[in-house]
C-alpha cells in the first residue's frame, strides 16, 4: 500500500512544486473575503411569509425577496438554498471545476510519457493500481481547494448570517464527485492519447454535452406532450387517421417526429452519459426541506453518474493493464 500512497502523494506534491496549488489558494482567499460583506438578513413582510434582503457592506442590494413561509428554519433552508445554487454553483460548479480540469489535465499524460512509465514500472507496482493512484492523486489537489473553499464559506455563514448548518458542508463530497466524472474523460484520452491539451478539449467538449443534453431533455419535457406512464410514441402509431392526427390528442407529424427524438436519441443519451447538473439536486434536497418541494430521486443522478465513472476507470484500467510500455 505505501508504494501507491507514495505516487498520490508525488502527483500532489509535482502540483504544488508548480506553484499552482498557492496560487489556487491565494484566488479561493481573495473569493472569500470579497464574499464575506455579502449578508442575507431576514425581514418584515406581508402576513402570509417573509423576506430575504440581499445586502453587500450594510448596503441592500435590490428588493427584498418574497417568501411564502414565516418559520426561521424554512428560511434557513432557503437562505442556504439559494446560496448554493446561486453563489457556490457559480464559483466550484464552473470556474472551479474549469481551473482544476486545466490543472490535472497534464497528470495521466505525464505520468505514461516514455521514459517516465518506465521508471514507475520498474517498481513492484501493479499496473491498474498506479494508473488508479495518480488518478486519485489528481483529485486530492482539487479536494484540498473545495475544501478550503466550502469550509470558508460555512464559517463565513455562520459568522455573517449566523447560520452555523453543517448541511452546507455535503457539497465537498459533492463537487469532489462532480469533478472525477469529468477527469475521468480526460483521463481516459491522456491514457490513450498522451496528450494533455487533447485530454482538456475532450473534457471541456464532454462537459458541455451532458449540459447541452441535460437542458434539451428538461425543454423537450416541457413543451412536448409526453406522458411518462406509457409510450406515447407507441400510442401514436397505432391511433394515426388519415389526415395525420393522433385520434386520441390531436398531435400532428411534427409532435410524433420530436417525439420520436426524444424517445429515441435524446432520453437514451441522457440515460448512459453523467449528470453534473442533476448533481445540485443532491444538494438542494439537503438543504430546502420545504413542503412541496422535495426531490423525487435526489439519489437517482449519484448512481448513475457513479456507474459511468466505474465504467471509464474500468476501461483506463484494462488499457493500462495490457498496453506495452
Amino acid at each position: 500500500m505505501k508504494p501507491y500512497l507514495a505516487v498520490v502523494l508525488d502527483s500532489f506534491h509535482a502540483t504544488a512544486h508548480s506553484r499552482i496549488l498557492w496560487v489556487t489558494v491565494v484566488l479561493i482567499s481573495v473569493i472569500l473575503l470579497a464574499i464575506y460583506p455579502l449578508s442575507l438578513n431576514k425581514v418584515p413582510a406581508d402576513q402570509s411569509g417573509a423576506g430575504l434582503q440581499l445586502s453587500y457592506a450594510g448596503r441592500d442590494f435590490g428588493p427584498a425577496i418574497q417568501l411564502p413561509v414565516a418559520t426561521s428554519d424554512e428560511v434557513r433552508g432557503i437562505a442556504l438554498a439559494w446560496f448554493m445554487d446561486h453563489v457556490v454553483d457559480l464559483i466550484v460548479g464552473f470556474f472551479g471545476i474549469f481551473t482544476a480540469l486545466v490543472v490535472s489535465c497534464g497528470v495521466i499524460p505525464e505520468t505514461y510519457q516514455t521514459g517516465s512509465v518506465e521508471l514507475l514500472l520498474s517498481k513492484p507496482l501493479s499496473r491498474p493500481l498506479l494508473f488508479l493512484a495518480k488518478f486519485f492523486g489528481g483529485c486530492v489537489f482539487v479536494s484540498v481547494n473545495i475544501c478550503y473553499l466550502i469550509l470558508g464559506l460555512y464559517f463565513i455563514i455562520g459568522l455573517r448570517w449566523g447560520l452555523w448548518d453543517i448541511r452546507i458542508l455535503v457539497a465537498i463530497p459533492v463537487f469532489i464527485f462532480y469533478f472525477m466524472l469529468l477527469f475521468s474523460v480526460s483521463a481516459i484520452v491522456g491514457l490513450f492519447s498522451r496528450r494533455a491539451i487533447l485530454s482538456l478539449f475532450v473534457a471541456l467538449l464532454f462537459w458541455g454535452m451532458c449540459i447541452l443534453i441535460g437542458n434539451t431533455k428538461l425543454a423537450m419535457e416541457k413543451l412536448l406532450p409526453i406522458d411518462g406512464k406509457e409510450d406515447r410514441i407507441s400510442l401514436i402509431a397505432d391511433s394515426e387517421d388519415p389526415n395525420g392526427l393522433d385520434k386520441i390528442s390531436g398531435y400532428g407529424e411534427d409532435d410524433r417526429f420530436w417525439l420520436s427524438v426524444y424517445n429515441y436519441v435524446i432520453l437514451p443519451i441522457y440515460t448512459v452519459l453523467p449528470k453534473p447538473l442533476e448533481l445540485d439536486d443532491t444538494v438542494q434536497y439537503f438543504l430546502d426541506r420545504r413542503p412541496g418541494r422535495g426531490i423525487a430521486a435526489p439519489w437517482s443522478p449519484v448512481i448513475s453518474s457513479g456507474l459511468f465513472l466505474i465504467v471509464i476507470l474500468g476501461i483506463c484500467c484494462t488499457k493500462s493493464l495490457w498496453a506495452e510500455y
